[in-house]
């Protein structure tokens, strides 16, 4: 489930509108900023005693920090309920995984489409990345592979088709070449 879905969202923007909102976004924010510049500089074209200023910068400075901290930690917050790692549902397959230069050992070499699959990797030499692209050539996690620690990493598979396995770290000289499929069958 897209964490949008989880806050009961139907927000599905593609890759050229987000971008649009991105900058339109940024844009009023310089503009914005532009004109608190202005206004700081005409309003401080005469000189005024340090005295009768101090009291004022303090409480600017004062209302700034809070504002700050109120939109970070907002910011946390919200953030936690979008991130795309869950905890609710167990595993229902476990893939054990070996990287070393330069290849990809999996046991078992498929699962059945809607799995969430365990993904426990590690390295039999040198550190590398292990990468998970879909059937449609997008990255949906990675984890290190590293000598002597097994790091795991989750996803629920559902859609059927042939999955890539790469290295995303670079770990010799045919580091390009360590790439293997993952099958991901039809049956449930």
């Amino acid at each position: 489930m897209v964490a949008w879905e989880r806050l009961g969202l139907e927000v599905t923007p593609s890759f050229g509108e987000s971008q649009l909102v991105i900058a339109v976004v940024f844009a009023v924010i310089a503009v914005l900023l532009v004109g608190v510049f202005v206004t700081v500089a005409v309003a401080t074209r005469r000189e005024v005693p340090w005295e009768r200023v101090r009291p004022v910068a303090y409480l600017i400075r004062r209302g700034w920090l809070a504002l700050l901290a109120l939109l970070l930690g907002g910011a946390v917050g919200v953030s936690l309920f979008l991130l795309p790692y869950s905890k609710g549902a167990e595993a229902t397959a476990t893939v054990k995984v070996t990287g070393g230069q330069f290849y990809w050992s999996m046991t078992p070499k498929r699962v059945p489409a809607g799995s969430r699959v365990l993904f426990e990797v590690t390295s039999a030499d040198v550190n590398h990345g292990f990468g998970v692209y879909s059937p449609r050539g997008v990255l949906l996690g990675n984890v290190q592979a590293m000598p002597g620690y097994t790091n795991d990493l989750e996803l629920t598979l559902d859609e059927p088709g042939s999955y890539l396995i790469s290295c995303l770290e670079f770990c010799g000289v045919k580091h390009h070449e360590m790439s293997r499929e993952f099958r991901v069958t039809g049956e449930r």
